[in-house]
């Protein structure tokens, strides 16, 4: 499906300026040092000396994987190759899949190829039925439809069924019964399907069934038509370290949405990723993962200074890429656009909310920057009330531990919730750009959280810092107040889950959705609401005065208007009461509110009032909202938001590469970003676990230390970002 691309984009990059990046790029390569920070990671071990080729129209009889006698596989090569070798990949499509990497090698396309490993076959035997029906003559993969996080999987509805049907390369829908299968749909017929109990402790228990034994009902007819049907749930686990994968398509498989369904047959690799790495140093490079069904397209678990980078995540079932442990991992220059395609849950469902195109926990250092996430194509405003109750999926979301990780220019389009940081320590957002949101950006039982010169446009609430109930890393709580469900990582790491030390600096926040909610009309007339709870433990609470350390420097820019009730600025809520809090119309309202105890709140803070239709804020702001595509949201020569706020925190300065004069008087909003293709390479970072146990000088826990940024450094940036545009604006034109 055809992508909205921005235009600020394709204007701000002119042929004659990428010709200009990559002559810059030449120079700098050839006539400076180049050096590298342990968190880019993942220097491969490849050797030219030792090529493995793979040809699909290749012929298995006398294969030894030399150019003139190629593998037709990818899984023979791999066995072949010898650690430190590169298996060549062909063009062509490879129907195999439960791949195992288990030595340092590159698997990468043979130059001028697109190879695609899918996990589809094609099914070319129907029988048409009275009904109007066709039946697939051979039994296919059982794939297990009640293996979710959820408890209940009817809650999920069809997303809970990982079966995948292709008919001419266009998905078909899944229904549940036979009886509404029409043309565009198919159903599973599953005589013996597996069944789920749960055990005493509360976890599930899944009845294994015979790997085979369904048919599949279409209501399509198949005569002349390619039909393919997902067979295969795991495409590739990499256990080794130094592993690069490169220019590969990876699509089409069925990985269940759990770990521990123990399939006759395939044993774990059912669940729960479509490509699973657990090595270090691993670097993803211009990789295509997309058409995972119910498990996580990529998954990183452990997998310390790895790189993702210059890949695209698109049409996932559910989430495109997670995060599971590891240190000073590195996520940059990505796309991630129609993940959720199965429609899993985001609202209302409490723990059993995982979605997110990126979903990382229980790591440290980890950077995300420069990436592109893109929901235009869902054919929806993601700031409409009514849609914001029925959807609130993140696009980056840190939780459960994240420690000294951060979110970096990147661009949120048409995004629920943009950016969620929750339940972790010392992260940072900063300068990334979000135009159309339900929240902009949520901070939730995070310490220490850093959100700074980021551009939030159109959105119902530009940013929302709330505390969490949970505390000391308890998911849950026993009937006589002991803890019964403990976070290992988040309890040892000494995580409080309280919210405390929050820093909001210098963010402009501008145009938000002037929808009302019918049933709560207050509900969405601050632009940021500052929210407090108590712990579920009674331990203790926090309001807005012990959340916020400093709040100075942001914009708020509305439209003027009396409606009733009166849009406003900030809901600071002070302590439980209606009378602990104020809801300032105005940033005079908010510094004089006895509801206000944090010092210097908003000083340097500013209020603008401007028609969207005549904006002089942005270089081009269209006058309809929902216009994504025709927004420039870089500050216009005069801007008023050009105007200097107060000096960034050192850390975020050095996190973004600014020079102590640029981060000293900052204009507020992004000052570096993807889509305007800034080629400063922002700083990597490597959480250090000694600074953090002794502290700093001022007694407080260290906050990630940083890593020197190259010259060389600053060409790869500018280059995957040019590149990135490039290919979004090539797709815009198909």
């Amino acid at each position: 499906m055809p992508r909205t691309v921005v235009r600020s984009v394709r204007r701000a990059r002119s042929r004659s300026l990428v010709h200009a990046v990559w002559a810059l790029a030449l120079a700098l390569i050839t006539t400076l040092p180049i050096t590298t920070a342990p968190a880019t990671a993942a220097t491969p071990h490849a050797s030219t000396a030792t090529v493995v080729h793979v040809l699909a129209s290749a012929v298995a009889a006398g294969a030894d994987g030399s150019d003139a006698r190629p593998y037709p596989t990818i899984a023979a090569a791999l066995a072949a190759a010898p650690a430190g070798a590169t298996v060549e990949v062909g063009a062509g499509t490879y129907r195999e899949g439960g791949l195992r990497i288990e030595r340092p090698v590159v698997l990468e396309a043979a130059a001028g190829a697109r190879p695609v490993i899918t996990g589809a076959d094609r099914v070319t035997a129907w029988s048409r039925s009275d009904d109007g029906t066709w039946t697939s003559d051979e039994d296919m993969v059982r794939f297990c439809d009640v293996c979710t996080i959820n408890a209940d999987p009817a809650k999920e509805g069809m997303a809970a069924h990982p079966e995948q049907l292709w008919v001419d390369g266009k998905p078909l829908r899944q229904v549940a019964t036979r009886a509404e299968v029409t043309d565009g749909t198919f159903y599973v017929d599953d005589p013996d399907p597996v069944t789920r109990s749960t055990a005493k402790d509360g976890t599930a228990v899944f009845s294994p069934k015979p790997h085979t034994g369904t048919r599949y009902v279409l209501g399509t007819d198949p005569s002349g038509h390619d039909v393919e049907i997902a067979q295969r749930a795991r495409a590739l686990t990499v256990a080794a370290d130094d592993v690069t994968l490169r220019g590969l398509t990876i699509e089409r498989f069925s990985p269940l949405q759990v770990w521990s369904y123990q399939d006759p047959e395939t044993g774990g690799l059912t669940g729960a990723v479509m490509v699973s790495v657990s090595g270090a140093r691993a670097r993803i490079e211009d990789m295509v993962l997309s058409e995972s069904a119910a498990g996580t397209a990529l998954g990183l678990s452990g997998s310390d200074d790895s790189v993702v980078t210059g890949s695209t995540f698109r049409d996932n079932g559910a989430d495109g890429l997670g995060v599971n442990g590891g240190d000073g991992d590195v996520i940059e220059g990505n796309s991630f656009e129609g993940n959720n395609t199965a429609g899993f849950l985001t609202v209302g469902c409490g723990a059993y909310c995982t979605i997110a195109d990126m979903k990382a926990t229980h790591a440290t250092g980890l950077v995300y920057r420069g990436n592109v996430v893109d929901h235009t194509g869902a054919g929806r405003d993601a700031s409409d009330p009514t849609q914001a109750a029925q959807d609130a999926m993140p696009g980056v979301w840190f939780d459960e531990g994240m420690i000294g990780s951060s979110v970096l220019t990147s661009y949120f389009l048409n995004v629920p919730v943009p950016v969620l940081i929750e339940v972790s320590s010392r992260n940072v957002v900063a300068s990334n750009v979000i135009d159309g949101a339900a929240t902009g950006i949520r901070v939730s039982g995070s310490d220490r959280t850093r959100v700074e010169v980021n551009t939030v446009v159109h959105a119902l609430t530009s940013l929302e810092v709330r505390e969490d109930s949970r505390h000391n890393g308890c998911n849950a709580l026993a009937s006589d107040g002991s803890c019964a469900s403990v976070e290992t990582w988040s309890a040892e790491h000494g995580l409080t889950w309280d919210t405390t030390g929050t820093r909001i600096l210098d963010n402009l926040l501008a145009y938000p959705q002037r929808a009302r909610d019918s049933s709560d009309p207050w509900r969405y007339t601050p632009m940021v609401r500052v929210l407090g709870a108590a712990n579920d433990d009674g331990s203790g609470s926090h309001w807005a005065n012990e959340m916020i350390e400093r709040m100075d420097g942001d914009v708020y820019l509305r439209e003027p208007g009396t409606r009733r009730p009166a849009d406003t600025d900030v809901l600071w809520k002070a302590g439980p009461g209606k009378g602990d809090s104020v809801n300032a119309t105005d940033l005079d309202e908010l510094r004089g509110s006895a509801a206000v105890t944090v010092a210097h709140l908003e000083a340097h803070g500013t209020d603008l009032r401007a028609e969207r239709s005549h904006d002089e804020v942005f270089a081009d702001l269209p006058s309809d909202p929902t216009d994504l595509a025709g927004a420039d949201l870089r500050l216009a020569e005069s801007s008023p938001a050009a105007e200097a706020g107060p000096a960034l925190d050192s850390d975020v300065a050095s996190l973004l590469g600014l020079t102590e004069a640029e981060a000293s008087a900052p204009a507020r909003g992004a000052v570096l970003n993807v889509a305007w293709g800034d080629g400063k390479a922002p700083m990597t970072t490597s959480y250090s676990a000694s600074a953090a146990a002794h502290g700093d000088a001022d007694g407080h826990e260290s906050w990630p230390v940083i890593a020197g940024a190259t010259a060389a450094g600053a060409v790869i940036v500018l280059i995957t970002a040019l590149l990135v545009v490039r290919r979004r604006r090539a797709r815009a034109r198909r």
